[in-house]
């Protein structure tokens, strides 16, 4: 009696017809209703009609070819599974206005739905282990929403002049390409949760689409965007994997233009955002967090980048060969390098912060024509460093707490043809920066930094140094004197040649107090390069210099350092109380005399050439604190040197050389009495 009731209710449901013309359907697995498939249930119907489907088990393929809908009966539990088990498509809708609802659909070898046609509703479905779960082609205005996929091998994909789609609210688990865009436009791809899949959203020649407010973790690319224009990407989570060797990317853009990157929370990959081949593209308001490389541009032009900001990444910003961009606004935070230059022209850096920064905050590398204005870099080892980049413009940067503001070096003599202001600051006092420039006196100042680079008749008097170092690059016939640069990097010449270096007070510097490198016939003399944490005075592949009565006490490894150079002069210089007085290596022809070695470790090391450590039996060697002689000079108690090398007639007294004989004296250029 109750299975006869049953049947005449469903019999009731199955035709009676409502106001509208419509029909319901109901189709049973089990055989308790008209229906045991959901294909014979769309044989029936017509159009605008509804197939309720209760829970169960379907093997079928379903061609939707009538505006129907599909949906579990009401008040029924259970899921409604159609069982692929190796057919092709779970359901295939070819006409519009089709709505699948509430559906499980499994193990298809090919698309759990596929659409080819317009205004239909997919939503609040399962999928696991199709390909994909969802297939929309030539068609638009669907409707993709709360449905969740698993383990598909992808998830949803839009292909080929789909327009006016949206794909909201889904949840997709894993599979290799979780939502699939190729050769569609003005689709909405807005609040996805995609997790564990190799790409979180891949975007293929394709134009106009907005993805907004997705939530993607993936292994590989987040968001990944290829060949495509006006594309906006905002509000989105993206985070992917960190992988050194591999590629991978929250945000990836590749061979693209005009994409707006917008309000998007980034975090990991090798990129957090990576831009290659691109131009005309917008990143504003992003936030990056723990990628290798924050944002990353190359080969890219007229990109803007405005107000981003990018923590704990290694290196913040980098442009490689990339020109035109404007970076503005931004903010690195934690980063070994905040931003770095390479083969990069004509783009503008301006009012950036830099700071904690391990190593590095700014590097150019081959460089031309780029402005730097208004950064400012807080706690950094390194403020900027730049190589072989010429007609750069700096200024109006701002230096904080940084161990090493300015340095710029490269291989040509453009390489220093930049224009560096007095208006960048370190700790408050000026960048010095002079090129190409001649007959200037620069007096009683205090400076942070001072270039000189390819100057000639300069003097430099009683200037203090108070951050970074004094440097000369080649530079020629200029006089540097009486000048402070302690406590920080030193003196350092480059290139350089017939140069007075006299009276320069050179203490406690982080290397060495003078450093000089194929520097020749300058004149070093009354300096005193002292308690440096490497050497007083460092020479290498120098000749012909002059170093005389300068007071080298208390360096960290050498008074007097010298390699690869030849024939220089020293003289009536007071070396003491160091780990090595003086050491030369693989150098000849320098004349080392009349100097005082007091109480260093070892006095003298002469490795790999050939000098002279005395100047003749009449004008004598130099005094040894350790070593005991008879006479000024002596002429039978010589000082041998380690390496080898011996001073023939050493002084028994400091300065003897001023206690000689008349002729001695003679020699040292006074009038004998």
């Amino acid at each position: 009696m109750l299975r006869t009731l049953l049947f005449i209710l469903i019999a009731l449901l199955i035709w009676l017809s409502p106001i509208d013309g419509t029909r319901t359907y109901i189709v049973d697995d089990d055989g308790f209703a008209n229906y045991k498939t959901i294909g014979e249930a769309v044989v029936a119907a017509n159009n605008g009609d509804t197939i309720y489907i209760k829970p169960g088990i379907y093997p079928e393929e379903v061609l939707l070819n009538k505006s129907l809908s599909l949906m579990p009966l009401t008040g029924e539990k259970g899921p409604i599974i159609l069982e692929g088990d190796g057919k092709k498509t779970g359901i295939a809708i070819i006409s519009d206005g089709c709505s699948v609802d509430g559906m499980t659909l499994k193990n298809y070898t090919g698309p759990g739905i596929n659409i080819t046609s317009s205004k239909n509703t997919i939503k609040n479905n399962r999928f696991e282990m199709t390909n994909p779960g969802i297939m929309v082609r030539n068609s638009g205005k669907n409707t993709i929403s709360k449905n969740f996929i698993k383990d598909c091998e992808g998830g949803v994909v839009l292909w080929t002049s789909t327009m006016d789609n949206t794909v909201a609210d889904n949840i997709i688990d894993g599979g290799s390409v979780s939502i699939y865009l190729r050769e569609v436009g003005k689709n909405d791809v807005i609040r996805n949760k995609i997790v564990g899949s190799s790409v979180g959203i891949w975007e293929m020649d394709s134009s106009e689409i907005q993805m907004v407010a997705n939530d993607v973790k993936s292994s590989n690319y987040a968001i990944w965007l290829f060949n495509s224009s006006n594309t906006i990407v905002s509000e989105n989570k993206a985070k992917a994997d960190i992988l050194e060797t591999n590629s991978t990317s929250g945000i990836y853009i590749v061979n693209s233009s005009k994409i707006a990157i917008n309000g998007n929370e980034v975090e990991g990959g090798l990129f957090g955002i990576g831009i290659l081949n691109s131009s005309a593209n917008r990143l504003k308001d992003n936030s990056i967090q723990k990628s290798i490389r924050g944002i990353y541009l190359m080969n890219t032009s007229e990109n803007v980048l405005d107000n981003n900001s990018i923590r704990d990444s290694e290196y913040g910003l980098t442009l490689e060969n990339s020109k035109e961009n404007s970076i503005k606004g931004c903010a690195v935070f934690n980063s070994t390098r905040a931003l770095g230059l390479g083969l990069s022209s004509e783009n503008v850096i301006e009012n950036n912060k830099f700071q904690n920064t391990k190593d590095t905050a700014i590097t150019m590398d081959n460089c031309n024509g780029n402005t730097l204005f208004g950064n400012e870099i807080h706690r950094s080892d390194n403020g900027m460093i730049m190589w072989d980049s010429m007609r750069n413009g700096i200024d109006n940067n701002i230096f904080q707490e940084v161990n090493w503001g300015l340095y710029v070096d490269g291989p040509t003599r453009e390489s220093f043809n930049n224009s560096i202001s007095e208006s960048n600051l370190i700790n408050g006092k000026p960048i010095a920066y002079f090129y190409g420039q001649s007959n200037k006196v620069i007096k009683n100042r205090e400076l942070a930094h001072m270039t000189i680079a390819y100057c000639n008749n300069f003097t430099v008097e009683r200037i203090l140094i108070s951050n970074d170092a004094l440097f000369l690059f080649g530079s020629g016939g200029n006089a540097i004197l009486e000048n402070n640069v302690s406590d920080c990097y030193g003196m350092r010449l480059v290139n350089c040649a017939d140069n007075e270096i006299s009276g320069n007070r050179l203490i406690g510097n982080r290397f060495s107090g003078l450093y000089m490198v194929s520097s020749n016939q300058n004149q070093i003399t009354d300096n005193t390069a002292s308690e440096n944490n490497q050497n007083g005075i460092s020479f290498i592949d120098c000749k012909k210099n002059t170093l005389r009565d300068n007071v080298l006490l208390g360096n960290g490894v050498a008074g007097i350092w010298i390699n690869l150079s030849k024939d220089n002069e020293i003289l009536q210089n007071d070396i003491s109380n160091s780990p090595v007085g003086m050491e030369i290596m693989n150098s000849s022809g320098n004349r080392i005399y009349h100097n005082n070695f007091i109480n260093n470790v070892e006095q003298a090391e002469d490795l790999g050439g050939n000098n002279s450590w005395d100047m003749g039996n009449v004008t004598g060697g130099n005094y040894w604190s350790n070593h005991k002689a008879k006479g000024n000079p002596s002429q039978n108690w010589p000082k041998v040197i380690k390496g080898g090398k011996k001073d023939n007639y050493p002084f028994q007294d400091k300065s003897g050389w001023k206690l000689a004989d008349p002729a001695a004296t003679f020699l040292q250029g006074s009038i004998p009495k």
